[in-house]
């Protein structure tokens, strides 16, 4: 007696989503967070409706090296469920040494997307033809995306980050990560390496704070945007500190309850150089903090030197920061 295949679907879901990836360091550009074949395999081969279910499950994921080879699956036929049914994550990695265009047309039910970029002298945004916007490398997306991952990219500055809210078919995205090298610093306004004295390992922002000034700006059209975390290496020696927040009625935002802000500077990318030149000017740095509490409230605007609004996505509610060590604690030089 065979087993109801609603059951055979589960048993296939936990092994593969219990399996570790194929690699030790599945965050990594390039790196697949998907198990080995091998996972599942024998069970594709018992019998056809089992083989069914089993490619269903293993295609959930697709990771494709090659924009071509997105044109080969549409043009052999193979799977076509692939593209309208079974790929809900498409994880791209972009290979080349000039820019490619990933095609989506026919991906019609894909809510996630991870872009890993490989190429460092170049930037994963770009003109569309008959546009005057830089978008991604991304044709035809489909409405139903509402995840996206950015890896590699190792200078984000602010026109990265302007190009991920300018494509076409991310008006939906709730979520964006950023696994990047650097990260913009709004007082010196360049991509800096993160130092500092300790080694914390996270810190997290509610109510709508804790993103560079000039990122809130640029993602500031995406009205569904709720969560942006960003994975990045502290090179360490630092001369700053975090720090932390005694004061149990410190107003971080009027919009969110005390406390839900570790730090009171409210770090949200600053340059270690910065923090120790700038922030020693207190008459600055109360200024600055103050700024930064309230972007999107639109107090401060018209203090501000460039004359423009301090906007953000309507309904940004987190901002997570994730510090990775860097191998062999060794600092590196910028760039």
């Amino acid at each position: 007696m065979s087993l109801p295949l609603e059951l055979v679907r589960e048993i296939i879901h936990l092994l593969l989503f219990s399996a570790p990836p194929r690699s030790s360091t599945p965050e990594d550009p390039g790196c697949s967070t998907k198990p080995t074949w091998v996972t599942i395999s024998a069970l594709s081969l018992t019998s056809q409706s089992y083989r069914a279910l089993v490619l269903e499950a293993w295609f959930r994921t697709l990771y494709i090296e090659l924009p071509g080879n997105l044109m080969f699956l549409q043009d052999s036929g193979w799977f076509p469920e692939l593209r309208s049914k079974w790929t809900k994550h498409l994880h791209c990695i972009q290979l080349n040494d000039t820019l490619s265009l990933w095609n989506l047309s026919s991906f019609l039910r894909v809510s996630s997307i991870r872009l890993d970029w490989l190429l460092p002298t170049l930037s994963p945004s770009f003109t569309l033809p008959h546009a005057d916007l830089d978008t991604l490398p991304f044709l035809h997306l489909s409405s139903t995306v509402e995840h996206f991952d950015l890896c590699g990219r190792t200078w984000p500055d602010p026109g990265v980050i302007q190009g991920i809210a300018n494509t076409p078919g991310f008006g939906h995205l709730k979520t964006l990560k950023m696994v990047q090298g650097t990260v913009w610093c709004g007082l010196c306004h360049i991509c800096r390496v993160v130092q500092f004295k300790d080694r914390p390992t996270g810190l997290v922002y509610e109510g709508g704070l804790g993103l560079p000034i000039h990122y809130t700006r640029a993602l500031a059209p995406l009205e569904y945007l709720e969560e942006v975390v960003i994975i990045i290496p502290n090179h360490g020696r630092g001369q700053t500190t975090l720090g932390s927040n005694t004061d149990s009625n410190a107003d971080t935002n009027p919009e969110t309850t005390p406390n839900t802000n570790v730090n009171p500077n409210l770090w949200s990318g600053e340059c270690d150089t910065c923090m120790v030149m700038m922030y020693d000017d207190d008459v600055f740095c109360e200024k600055w903090v103050a700024r930064k509490k309230h972007v999107g409230l639109g107090c401060c605007d018209s203090d501000n030197d460039d004359g423009q609004k301090d906007v953000r996505p309507p309904k940004l509610r987190r901002v997570e920061y994730r510090f990775s060590a860097v191998d062999g604690g060794e600092e590196e030089e910028e760039g």
